[in-house]
């Protein structure tokens, strides 16, 4: 009678372990090709990462003749079984881990959270600046004469998008005998069409001895990150209007000369047409 009464309780347990291995998944293997995908994963930087994620969401198309870390990581996504494939790409299209979480695999195996799948990748806050192109306005350049015995090492130019602001710096060297105490640069500034819209001028002052370079900031780059050095801000010209004005907005190029040269000694030297002080 005693084992009667167990049977009940017996097929009950038998029912309950049954429904559970059921409802429950089998957690993956860590040998799984899961995990080697996402091992792949974890490995990218984010630049590579975000390769991936972009591929996931413009629909995971096939990959051909993988080179890139990132090209690997997305054939190795489409070698999966597809149940463990849609786990992984419903996270890389920001869709949650849960599909990996109800295959067993836990944040240990995925890695940290990454931009793109977690969370959003910020957007970066736009240039208020555009470059100009800086050039000579012949083919010579300073390979032929250099006016006032000043060439021009290098330079750039960039304007506010919003037609407010524009600037030109500039590196030089004089290699006149004598030092030279003020060099006059003139930067005409022209449009798409090569025509001239506007006139930077810049008086530069000091003492600048035979040979030896006065540098400005190398790009633009350096000049935007703030980049600090005696003296770079003092070859640089700005002009800063209360509104816009088409000029700065029109403008595309930026050529320099070289206008005039006062030397140590106290000679001089004007370039054709131009005005002495």
């Amino acid at each position: 009678m005693k084992i009667r009464r167990l049977a009940p309780l017996a097929v009950l347990v038998v029912a309950l372990v049954a429904a559970l291995t059921v409802s429950t998944p089998e957690p993956a293997r860590a040998d799984a090709p899961i995990y080697q995908a996402l091992t792949s994963l974890r490995g990218l930087s984010n630049s590579s990462f975000a390769h991936v994620v972009t591929w996931a969401r413009n629909g995971a198309g096939q990959v051909y003749a993988p080179t890139w870390d990132y090209q690997n990581a997305e054939a190795g996504i489409l070698a999966l079984p597809s149940g463990d494939r849609y786990a992984i790409l419903q996270w890389l299209r920001g869709n949650g881990r849960g599909a990996l979480y109800a295959l067993g695999v836990t944040d240990n195996y995925i890695g940290p959270r990454r931009p793109g799948a977690d969370y959003p990748i910020a957007t970066p806050t736009p240039d208020p600046y555009r470059q100009l192109q800086f050039a000579t306005d012949s083919l010579d350049g300073n390979a032929g004469a250099q006016p006032g015995n000043i060439q021009v090492l290098g330079g750039f130019a960039a304007a506010r998008r919003d037609g407010t602001s524009i600037l030109a710096c500039v590196s030089f060297q004089n290699n006149a005998p004598q030092a030279a105490t003020l060099v006059r640069f003139a930067f005409p500034i022209k449009d798409a069409n090569g025509n001239t819209v506007a006139t930077l001028h810049l008086d530069r002052k000091g003492t600048f001895s035979t040979g030896i370079g006065i540098h400005s900031y190398q790009s633009y780059n350096d000049w935007k990150s703030g980049l600090s050095n005696r003296g770079y801000a003092d070859n640089c010209v700005t002009r800063t209007v209360g509104v816009a004005a088409l000029p700065i907005i029109e403008a595309r190029f930026a050529t320099y000369a070289v206008t005039y040269v006062l030397y140590a000694d106290g000679t001089s030297w004007t370039a054709p047409g131009a005005t002495s002080p």
